[in-house]
């Protein structure tokens, strides 16, 4: 059950996330690069057919992945004209692509021709319904703060790990603070240090 909470969670804010995207913008503001982060930027290989920026706040710039190259949300990006997709038949797509193994795929292909067939076992079927209902919580949901999400980090067991913390914003790391196993805020831990909340000497509580 807290498994399933977890996945959930994070497949909420993700969803939210692009909800969000294409209403308002960018979800996350990003520092300015100033010259002298730009000055740390490794050189790009003079061999690179297309230049585009890091992924996430970063200012350096790095070559485009090409068509067919594994790609996820923490990897480079896709090229011009290409769009990162979980490879057909993947049974978790989210976890796929925040571990990398999505694919560089044409981004005028339609659905139908990125997917793979329709599964017609029970086990399919099951999944199914378990992802309509999820897209119907998330459908009632309303739209997320965009100073105030978070992603939840959770452990191989579903459960949240000891310590949680806001995404970092440019170079300025996130707020963190101390969690039990199901993400209940511990006593004592606001949230009001940047990155360096010691969570781990608290056992099992």
């Amino acid at each position: 059950m807290v498994a399933t909470l977890c996945s959930l969670s994070i497949t909420v804010i993700l969803a939210s996330i692009a909800r969000l995207s294409q209403s308002v913008g960018t979800v996350i503001r990003c520092e300015p690069c100033g010259a002298g982060a730009q000055m740390l930027c490794k050189p790009v290989p003079k061999d690179c057919a297309e230049r585009v920026r890091e992924p996430g706040c970063g200012c350096c710039l790095t070559c485009a992945l090409l068509r067919g190259q594994p790609c996820g949300i923490y990897t480079g990006k896709c090229g011009v004209g290409l769009t990162c997709q979980p490879q057909p038949g993947e049974m978790k797509p989210l976890q796929a692509l925040l571990e990398g193994r999505g694919i560089c795929v044409n981004s005028t292909l339609k659905k139908s021709e990125r997917t793979s067939p329709l599964v017609t076992t029970q086990e399919g079927r099951e999944r199914g319904r378990e992802g309509e209902r999820e897209r119907q919580t998330i459908s009632k949901l309303n739209i997320l703060d965009p100073h105030g999400f978070r992603i939840p980090n959770c452990d191989k067991k579903g459960f949240y790990k000891k310590k949680q913390c806001r995404p970092s914003k440019g170079r300025k790391r996130g707020m963190c603070w101390c969690v039990d196993k199901y993400g209940q805020p511990l006593p004592g831990f606001h949230g009001k240090e940047r990155g360096s909340a010691h969570c781990f000497a608290i056992e099992n509580q």
